[in-house]
């Protein structure tokens, strides 16, 4: 119930800033409507779990970490790419490469196929039904387990300490 009214205060914050004006009308319209919005979408988010702010806080640096690294990647990725579609010959071998992936929750889960969507030349197509496995579309699948490698070692790992 504490994180409703949390959420609700931040949405009514954010109604002001959408509707132009802060005033206390605006923040307690954003206020009522807030659980309204809230309500239905409360399966895709734990709120049975225990969650303390302190650990939110301590997984800032861990995040800031992850956007650098998510840039520096998506950097060499166009390079990558860019090389591939200046070459005159296009020597690539495009193909889907099962991932397996250590994440468990919802949000790491997201996290890790949004980058890998991020990343040019790679597309997350579909989650196993287990949700062990990403399968990624590759622009240049010649060396499958490079693939896998690099999503475990380059984007995954920076993915589970900031967001699990």
């Amino acid at each position: 119930m504490k994180r409703y009214l949390i959420y609700s205060i931040a949405l009514g914050l954010i109604w002001c800033f959408v509707h132009g004006t802060i005033t206390p009308t605006n923040f307690l319209v954003g206020l009522v409507l807030g659980p309204f919005v809230i309500y239905p979408f409360r399966e895709l988010y734990d709120f049975t779990r225990k969650k303390t702010y302190i650990n939110t806080v301590r997984k800032i640096p861990h995040q800031l970490k992850f956007l650098s690294v998510l840039l520096i990647e998506i950097i060499k990725a166009n390079i990558m790419v860019a090389k591939i579609v200046l070459s005159p010959k296009m020597d690539i071998k495009p193909g889907i490469v099962a991932v397996p992936i250590r994440t468990v929750t919802d949000t790491g889960i997201t996290a890790i196929a949004n980058t890998i969507t991020l990343t040019p030349g790679t597309l997350t197509l579909d989650v196993s039904d287990d949700r062990k496995v990403l399968y990624v579309h590759a622009i240049d699948a010649s060396d499958p387990q490079g693939v896998r490698d690099s999503i475990r070692d380059d984007l995954e790992k920076y993915v589970l300490e900031a967001f699990e």
